[in-house]
């Protein structure tokens, strides 16, 4: 039998924080066995609730805990002297999630375009100057709103000599010029269409010297000769297909003195490019031709990683290595010899399994006949690079070195590697944006004297 004064705390049962501790059950009366059974019941709906109400609570203080980490870490270098400088904080968890650098402003400095994928909006971030490089950049613009976005690029869209900016592959921004560029009602807002269309270029397709855009790496638009802010001027051309494009990169890759489109796809294709069919049939799909069909990889980046005078090709292997094809013949299709490299050990504090995302090829140890291979890793870990030896051709030709910046842990998801001399001492650091540790936009400062 329950007694008028007996108190039934779930919370203290359970040893709650005090925090639950209000969570009672207070019976009144004296009560049968039938009554009994029927308050036991509420009481275990208490229970449940009061362990869904701490669940939710402690894990909103993680996450809090999460957002600011970085203040302890920002700016400090590591063993190496790399260090992770933040141009804006991602608080309140918006998701930016891709880079465009150029100098919008025509002040000298290098200016940083961001879209923010569950914020659903893009910024354009002033540099603040050399001095006050390392600190948050506050002097920014914020476009009119677009939606969900995972991808945008920039170029010169309508032959006015201004850069301009593409959110989400569908959603052109036109640049006002210098007069009006600090406004951002005055930036004019196009939309070709609404659904997502990733890794937008901006490249003259068809050979008449205005720039087009290529969207999805699937398909492209042609730039009209007049009414370019008109999106019904804009005529699409399909080029194939391409389910989940990480990387399109203009190049021409077999020799013949047109621009071939290299793609790599995430989910179904794999790497591939589309060869150009010449401009009498550029309109037409153009035909394909496969690299390497393994699927789930990540980034990819185009450039001579041993020397030898020929472009490469390094990809983020889904796998959990880095792929390195190297190119060994000259001219027609490209001929590649194929290494995978493991990824290295990573510090005690990383308790995850490093996965490479994001790539970069550029010097740093001094040798630019053998530039380094640069890997960010998509989820709490330490950032790497890969140094050659000998001439290549053997996963033990390259050795793995840990970048050793501080708090690797604490930067939960990441995205591709951007070379960009943000602080103007002659060298390229490392730009990237972090969705999910409260990092927001981030540059990792070369430590080179220059």
């Amino acid at each position: 039998m329950v007694t008028r004064e007996q108190v039934i705390s779930p919370a203290k049962v359970l040893d709650l924080p005090p925090l639950f501790l209000p969570v009672q059950i207070r019976i009144h009366r004296v009560c049968p066995e039938q009554e009994f059974s029927k308050t036991m019941k509420t009481t275990l709906g208490f229970v449940i609730a009061a362990i869904f109400w701490a669940g939710t609570l402690l894990g909103q203080e993680k996450q809090q805990a999460d957002f600011v980490t970085w203040k302890q870490h920002v700016g400090i270098p590591g063993p190496s002297g790399w260090r992770v400088n933040v141009i804006q904080p991602d608080p309140k968890d918006h998701g930016p999630d891709g880079f465009n650098h150029h100098d919008w402003d025509a002040d000298g400095d290098l200016d940083v375009l961001v879209h923010f994928e569950e914020g659903g909006y893009s910024r354009l971030y002033f540099n603040p100057g050399k001095d006050r490089i390392r600190e948050l950049w506050t002097d920014y613009i914020q476009l009119e709103r677009h939606g969900k976005c995972e991808d945008s690029g920039i170029g010169d869209l309508d032959a006015d000599g201004d850069i301009d900016y593409i959110a989400n592959g569908g959603h052109v921004y036109f640049n006002p010029g210098a007069k009006d560029l600090s406004d951002s009602k005055k930036w004019i807002k196009m939309t070709l269409f609404k659904s997502e269309a990733r890794t937008p270029v901006v490249s003259d397709v068809d050979g008449d010297g205005l720039n087009d855009l290529i969207v999805g790496a699937k398909a492209w638009y042609r730039q009209p000769t007049e009414n370019k802010h008109d999106a019904t001027q804009w005529k699409r051309y399909e080029l194939g297909e391409a389910n989940w494009p990480m990387s399109c990169i203009i190049n021409d890759i077999d020799g013949d003195g047109d621009d071939d489109i290299i793609v790599q796809e995430r989910k179904n294709q794999g790497t591939f490019y589309y060869e150009n069919p010449g401009q009498e049939k550029v309109s037409e799909p153009w035909p394909v031709t496969m690299i390497d069909a393994e699927k789930n990889g990540m980034f990819m980046a185009l450039g001579d990683v041993n020397g030898d005078g020929r472009l490469d090709l390094v990809k983020a292997s889904g796998l959990g290595a880095v792929h390195i094809y190297l190119r060994t013949n000259d001219m027609g299709a490209p001929v590649y010899k194929k290494i995978e490299v493991p990824p290295p050990a990573q510090p005690g504090s990383v308790k995850v399994k490093p996965k490479p995302k994001g790539v970069a090829i550029l010097e740093l140890n001094g040798d630019p006949t053998h530039p380094e291979i640069a890997i960010i890793p998509e989820y709490e870990a330490q950032l790497w690079y890969l140094t050659m030896s000998g001439d290549g051709m053997s996963p033990k030709d390259w050795t793995n070195t840990l970048m050793d910046m501080p708090s690797p842990e604490s930067r939960k998801k990441m995205d591709n590697a951007f070379l960009v001399d943000l602080d103007g001492d002659g060298d390229l650091d490392i730009a990237t944006t972090e969705e999910n540790g409260g990092w927001g936009v981030i540059w990792f400062e070369n430590p080179a004297k220059n």
